[in-house]
């Protein structure tokens, strides 16, 4: 056998190793793992170019609600945190209306590299990082995942065709070929940045506010059972 062949078949058999020995490790020790030696310091896309930190993720990783954004904003590229800006604000906002706290849930980001001027993330971006949040979802194993804004919701649930008004509300599941026949529950609804631009003396903050309170409410009585 040739030496490329050699290192081919010890190359397959680590990996196989390590997957066997990853079964066993703690939701802690994956993140911890995936975050330093699977991400490292990135620059699988062009976003690597413009950024301060990448934004992995943080909160509990026991969590039975992942909440998950489309990407982050200058100030959590200058942080290294998802959702400490703005929009981060109202998010914990909304979340003590329900009556749970950063610490309780876990946030994360369908890209991890902030776009530039806080557009939408290319298809191309998120074909990059889409590996790392469902090595983040199949760790974190949550019981529901709210989709915070229409790019998050499409990525998690692979319905293309609606807006997040028509997605919100619908029976939506997430699905991994690795977790087999296992499917997630989604809850979409919408980005807290989305309620931050709605104008706040026609009323409009308070109705699209609510409408994301209530769909907390569902995903916390859904994590429940």
């Amino acid at each position: 056998m040739h030496g490329a062949q050699i290192a081919q078949v010890s190359g397959v058999a680590g990996r196989e190793a390590l997957r066997r020995r990853a079964a066993a490790w703690t939701p802690e020790h994956k993140l911890s793992y995936l975050r330093a030696k699977v991400i490292g310091d990135c620059r699988r896309c062009p976003l690597a170019r413009g950024r301060t930190s990448i934004v992995f993720g943080a909160g509990s990783p026991r969590a039975e609600i992942l909440f998950v954004g489309e990407g982050p904003g200058a100030e959590e590229d200058r942080r290294g945190e998802p959702f400490v800006g703005p929009a981060g604000a109202r998010l914990d906002a909304f979340l003590d209306e329900v009556g749970l706290s950063r610490d309780q849930v876990y946030i994360a980001n369908v890209v991890k590299c902030r776009p530039p001027g806080n557009r939408d993330p290319r298809p191309a971006e998120v074909d990059a990082c889409a590996p790392f949040l469902r090595a983040q979802i199949r760790a974190i194993d949550p019981k529901v995942i709210v989709a915070l804004g229409r790019h998050a919701a499409m990525f998690l649930s692979g319905r293309h065709d609606l807006s997040l008004g028509r997605l919100r509300g619908k029976p939506l599941r997430y699905r991994d070929p690795k977790l087999g026949d296992k499917t997630i529950p989604i809850v979409a609804t919408y980005h807290p940045a989305f309620i931050l631009r709605k104008d706040a003396s026609g009323g409009e903050q308070d109705r699209f506010a609510e409408l994301v309170v209530a769909d907390l409410r569902r995903a916390r009585s859904i994590a429940s059972r």
